[in-house]
């Protein structure tokens, strides 16, 4: 079965930028990843394309091969003959070069202990090289791009080995609760390292969110030179109660009008268990009442639980009760909407 366009895996246009690359990529991640779609049998298949799709298009050296030859020029099944690569291949030097090392047709990865968070940070992967100069040492200058190689003894041409190429980064994405992500936790992931799964213990601190990347040093491909960086690009569960404004977490509680009048001790949920709030007497409906230091934990700061009154009126009144709802309203007269701007 012939390859799909790597431009058109990503559904990004031939002249996408680097940032629109990443940001395709991690959109296609979250939505064909095995790991949230066990129930769709073409979800993994769909994977394995969009990543072979983004190690070639994030790679300027590649991309640009990619560009020039279509997938000969990435995947060595043509290109002209005559080269000095292996079998004749004059792309496996490039390959090589680029940090396309594999074992058994699985990544070799080497582990360094650094971890650090880069929410949503879009900093560019090192490419392997400029291309023109890799392609030169097998078709001299006269090579697509080239002009004439200085000569050395005897009519040889003077052949400069390319620097090894930083090895690739690895993208994983993890799903946490929302609890998960505003406290921390410590998870056990699956990777693929030297053609065997190894387990490794990844801590992802307290306070991510949404897209934030956990980057583990050393953990991506490896190649002869620096190895490249895994991140863990996390995905947070809705809660069923609480939200998050930047390090605050925001709850809704219901009070009954007699509750709003008088006043109450009302328990209500944090994350750490449950604890006791006072409602002052004439609360109205849309209050915020701050509980310290209950919120989202990151970097040293601590954010607050807010909690915002919804008042609760009886649902049946008989007549004597309205009588005396409309005793209090003579009494104590109110216009609920003297601050509306319509």
């Amino acid at each position: 079965m012939a390859k799909r366009d790597y431009y058109d895996v990503l559904s990004v246009p031939r002249k996408a930028t680097r940032d629109e690359i990443r940001r395709a990529h991690r959109k296609l991640v979250r939505q064909f990843h095995p790991d949230v779609n066990k129930n769709n049998p073409q979800a993994e298949e769909k994977f394995k394309e969009v990543q072979e799709a983004y190690d070639v298009l994030s790679d300027e050296a590649k991309r640009q091969a990619y560009d020039q030859f279509g997938h000969a020029g990435v995947s060595g099944e043509g290109g002209g003959g005559g080269g000095t690569g292996p079998q004749g291949d004059p792309f496996e030097a490039f390959r090589r070069a680029s940090g396309q090392r594999t074992r058994g047709g699985r990544s070799q990865w080497r582990a360094e202990p650094n971890v650090t968070v880069e929410d949503f940070d879009f900093s560019g992967q090192q490419g392997a090289g400029n291309f023109s100069d890799i392609f030169e040492q097998f078709f001299g200058r006269n090579a697509p791009g080239g002009g004439q190689t200085p000569a050395a003894g005897r009519g040889e041409h003077r052949r400069a080995r390319p620097a090894p190429a930083r090895g690739q980064d690895i993208e994983y994405p993890v799903t946490l609760t929302f609890a998960q992500a505003a406290r921390g936790i410590t998870q056990s992931l699956q990777i693929n390292r030297d053609g065997k799964i190894e387990t490794i213990d990844v801590k992802i601190p307290a306070g991510v969110k949404e897209g934030s990347r956990v980057r583990l040093r050393g953990r991506g491909q490896q190649s002869a030179a620096e190895p490249g960086d895994l991140y863990i690009v996390t995905k947070v569960l809705p809660h069923p109660y609480f939200s998050r404004d930047n390090l605050d977490i925001h709850l809704e509680l219901p009070i009954s009008v007699y509750e709003a009048a008088s006043g109450a001790k009302v328990e209500v949920p944090t994350l750490e268990g449950r604890v006791t709030l006072t409602i002052p007497p004439g609360t109205s409906g849309g209050a915020k009442l701050r509980i310290k230091g209950h919120g989202i934990e990151r970097g040293g700061e601590q954010g607050d639980e807010i909690v915002t009154t919804r008042i609760v009126m009886p649902k049946i009144l008989d007549s004597e009760s309205q009588q005396l709802f409309k005793t209090l309203q003579e009494k104590y007269p109110l216009d609920a909407r003297t601050d509306v701007k319509w």
